[in-house]
């Protein structure tokens, strides 16, 4: 299978090789989405490509970049200026029984770039949690022992816990994964589990959410990467304020204003 990735004009594809990737997964609360947003429009990331893939809804829109002639698409990708970055944004959910095939796409990509690391985002159901996840921080890491440890030295995230062997039989989970239940996270636990098969080196940050305004979940796994991964440098936070830079398209998230006159 080629890879079904379509650079923009005069874009090299070598330059995606030994970035590391972050990849959403359509999830409840699309905070994943969010979360690649800000960090797509607070480093002004350049968009060097598309996915082309008959899994997700075809919709196109209007770019944001008012700066640049062009659509949104679906799948996009972003690059940092630097390369140290890749980020995809899928802007259209998965077409039921098309999971697969969008993973197989995703995951030919990723082999085909020769990215360095493959950072999946997810969001959890927070209304599933066990009862050890209720109290403390939103936030769980899925990876290999030695990344995981890392990371919860680094900013305290532990691992995403395993179910009791009673509950897991009760909501019919596959017995035979070394995966957690996810309910809510889309093809994310898919997608690692395969992406770990083909040896890819692989980690997920997860949280957990409940749907709505879920524009302060975006900020709060931003800012969270962030301090783990250092995205933002000094000379793209201008103003030293520590603040993310929404998309225009945010101002229209919950729809255009209401005429109240209309229930007076």
């Amino acid at each position: 299978m080629t890879s079904s990735f379509i650079p923009s004009a005069s874009y090299d594809i070598s330059l995606l090789k030994d970035s590391q990737l972050l990849l959403p997964s359509v999830s409840i609360g699309n905070v994943p989405q969010l979360t690649c947003d800000l960090i797509i429009h607070t480093l002004h990331l350049k968009r060097v490509g598309f996915i082309s893939s008959d899994a997700v809804i075809p919709v196109v829109g209007q770019y944001e970049d008012q700066q640049a002639i062009g659509i949104s698409v679906p799948i996009e990708v972003y690059q940092s200026k630097d390369r140290r970055w890749t980020v995809i944004q899928q802007r259209s959910p998965t077409l039921k029984g098309k999971k697969q095939s969008l993973i197989s796409t995703l995951i030919t990509f990723i082999a085909s770039a020769g990215f360095s690391q493959v950072v999946i985002l997810t969001s959890l159901d927070a209304a599933r949690r066990l009862d050890s996840q209720i109290s403390g921080i939103p936030f769980r890491v899925v990876g290999d022992v030695n990344t995981v440890q890392d990371i919860y030295q680094t900013i305290q995230v532990p691992n995403l816990e395993m179910p009791p062997t009673e509950q897991q039989q009760k909501e019919d989970i596959d017995m035979t994964s070394t995966l957690p239940p996810m309910p809510g996270a889309g093809i994310a636990r898919s997608l690692y589990q395969q992406l770990q098969e083909k040896k890819t080196k692989v980690i997920m940050f997860c949280m957990f959410v409940l749907e709505g305004d879920n524009v302060q979940d975006s900020v709060e796994l931003a800012n969270l990467l962030n301090t783990y991964y250092h995205i933002k440098s000094k000379d793209t936070d201008i103003n030293n304020s520590g603040a993310w830079t929404p998309p225009k398209s945010w101002e229209c998230l919950f729809g255009t204003p209401f005429n109240a006159e209309i229930y007076q």
